[in-house]
Parts: C-alpha cells; sequence; structure tokens
C-alpha cells in the first residue's frame, strides 16, 4: 500500500510482524507515522479482536484467504474484506497491486510498479532460462530456523529460486507460504549449496555458519561450508513476500545464485536507484547496508 499510495497516512492498524519490520526498516525513516499504528487488534497469527477491530473504524480490511472464519467474522460488522495471498508470487504480485490501485485510486501507480516487477523479471529470466539444472545451485529458504520451517512448492520460494536460477531442495514437500516444519536429517539429505533466512524469525547467518542454535548440527551442510548463507534483505518491507521490492529482491538473489552472471551492477547501487526512482527517498550508504544487512524484526506470532 506504500509503495502505491506513498504515504502510511492512510493505514490504521496493521499485524505486529508489519510494525516490527517497520521499526527496523528505513520505512521508520520515510513513513514514520507508521510506528503509531494499531496492532492491538491482533490476537495471534492471523486471528482478529473483532471489538478492538471495530474501535480502529476501517473502511477496508486485508485478511489471508485461508482465514475463512475471520473473514466472515470481519464481514459480519459491516466491515469489507480483501482477501490475499493466492497463487504463485509474481501472480499474486500483479493481482494485489490491480486491486490496492484500484482501492486507492491510483491505477497508473500500480501498473508502474507492476512493469517494474515484470521487466527484471524478463530480464533474470532470459539469462538464466538456458541453465541446465545440474549446473543450477540447490537453494533452501528456511521461514523459521529455530522451528526448522522449510518453504516448498506453493510458497515463494518456489519463485524466488527458480526465477533466480536455483532448484528448490524443499520441492519435494508442500507447504504454505509460511513452510513447514523439517528436521536435520531432511536438510542433510537436501545439502544446499546456499541457504536464504527470512526476516519471519530472529536468525542470522552468522547462528548457523557458527552453528549456535540449540539441538540443529549445520557444520556438515555444503552451504555451511562454503559460507553462503544469507538473511533476506529488508527495505520497503521483507522482501521474501510480494513487496514494492520485489524487482530488487530478484536482482539480489540472482547475484547470490549466479555471481558470475550477474556482475554486470552493484546491487547498492540499484538499491539506491529503486529507492529514489520509486520512493522519492535518498538512501546513505549507512541506510543501503541497512537494507542488506538488517536487524531482527521480531519472531512470527503463532
Amino acid at each position: 500500500i506504500y509503495a502505491i499510495d506513498g504515504t502510511g497516512k492512510r493505514i490504521v492498524g496493521m499485524h505486529p510482524m508489519t510494525r516490527g519490520a517497520v521499526k527496523n526498516s528505513v520505512l521508520s525513516i520515510m513513513a514514520p507515522e507508521l510506528l503509531k499504528v494499531s496492532t492491538g487488534f491482533v490476537k495471534g497469527g492471523f486471528k482478529v479482536n473483532i471489538e478492538e477491530l471495530v474501535k480502529l473504524k476501517p473502511e477496508v480490511v486485508l485478511q489471508k484467504r485461508s482465514e475463512k472464519q475471520e473473514i466472515e467474522k470481519i464481514e459480519a460488522v459491516g466491515i469489507p474484506v480483501i482477501v490475499t495471498h493466492g497463487g504463485q508470487l509474481n501472480e499474486h504480485y500483479v493481482a494485489s497491486m490491480k486491486i490496492f490501485g484500484r482501492m486507492l485510486n491510483k491505477e497508473k501507480r500500480a501498473q508502474e510498479l507492476i512493469s517494474i516487477f515484470q521487466e527484471s523479471i524478463k530480464t533474470i529470466g532470459s539469462r538464466t532460462k538456458d541453465i541446465p539444472k545440474e549446473k543450477r545451485p540447490k537453494g533452501l529458504i528456511l521461514f523459521d530456523v529455530e522451528r526448522l520451517m522449510a518453504t516448498g512448492r506453493g510458497s515463494f520460494a518456489e519463485f524466488w529460486l527458480k526465477t533466480t536460477g536455483a532448484v528448490n531442495v524443499a520441492n519435494d514437500i508442500k507447504t504454505s507460504p509460511r513452510g513447514a516444519t523439517v528436521n536435520m536429517e531432511q536438510v542433510l539429505v537436501w545439502n544446499p549449496d546456499i541457504i536464504y533466512i527470512t526476516n519471519f524469525c530472529e536468525t542470522q547467518p552468522e547462528d548457523i555458519l557458527n552453528n549456535r542454535i540449540k539441538g540443529q548440527n549445520w557444520s556438515k551442510v555444503k552451504a555451511v561450508k562454503e559460507g553462503r548463507v544469507y538473511k533476506i534483505p529488508l527495505g520497503e518491507y521483507r522482501w521474501y513476500p510480494p513487496s514494492g521490492d520485489s524487482a530488487l529482491m530478484l536482482k539480489w538473489m540472482a547475484q547470490k545464485n549466479h555471481p558470475g552472471l550477474f556482475n554486470d551492477y552493484d546491487i547498492k547501487d540499484e538499491i539506491k536507484n529503486h529507492f529514489m526512482n520509486i520512493y522519492n527517498f535518498k538512501l546513505t550508504d549507512a541506510q543501503v547496508e541497512r537494507v542488506l544487512h538488517p536487524m531482527p524484526t521480531g519472531k512470527f506470532r503463532w
């Protein structure tokens, strides 16, 4: 919504995890009004306290497609609901942007963001489409490291890894966008070449690289041996789900998966240019580092 609207002033409530991302990202500087937005209507996960929600007087609520009972509860008190999280990430991104564009009466702006995203898919896909499977790194995106939640078929990981020239080692299991719990034995069988950690958990790459996680032994995993463990960046929002920075996510991950193939641009310059062109915000060098090496944003509330 911020990417389309250019402000957070129309947002009256958000998930606590979302505000955690805002608090620890450059968005807190770009739109400080979001730090004051209410989160008290969320009971845990995506469950809603209707009484608290009604106090906010929202004109519309965004809710996950899978939360059918919650949607019915909200609609029962006369508040329209827009459902999200449907289909592959690229389909979800385009559909959501179009809906939000209509909702905010900024359809042209929404289409601009869609075009930028689709151009990145096209550009990166043109370089990766002919890479044989055996030359593609085996990637693993962990939604929550302590819970060992791997993102498999049906998750956003499927799109990110495939589009940027990698193979999702967890693709043999069907999961939600948040993934499914596996064990270390399964990780060792997969033996990924590269590991990505989302911002929905507090784990940092160093925790895996230095084997600091109780009950888990990562020392024999190829990605750990070669130092290819990365925290997914945090810009306008977390980069694992769709966001105004999804075009940047593709460029960043493509470089990590195939550094030799995507060595013709500096990701720091790409981030600066994107923020200026999309958000009209000039990032400092320190803020770019903050995007690329984010602080923990809190654990997901189950």
